[in-house]
């Protein structure tokens, strides 16, 4: 029974994505290419822009003695 519960959800995915990727194609021929470039463009620095903030707001709970952030192995010459 979970079987087909799981092949029926991957269907109606694969539907779902078909389509969607029918109408992005279309917005695609209909706007031209320069215009779809900058779209994908301006998402993925938005994404980008929101990875760094992110990571920075992790960052800020790093140790602020920097010599203890990493350690220090013997024979790698960080020891010096």
């Amino acid at each position: 029974m979970s079987r087909l519960f799981w092949m029926a959800v991957g269907a109606a995915g694969g539907i779902y994505v078909y389509r969607n990727g029918a109408r992005l194609a279309a917005d695609a021929r209909d706007r031209g290419v320069l215009a779809v470039a900058q779209d994908i463009a301006g998402s993925a620095s938005a994404t980008v822009a929101t990875v760094r903030g992110l990571l920075g707001q992790a960052g800020s709970s790093a140790p602020a003695d920097p010599s203890r952030a990493t350690p220090t192995w013997p024979g790698n010459g960080s020891a010096r």
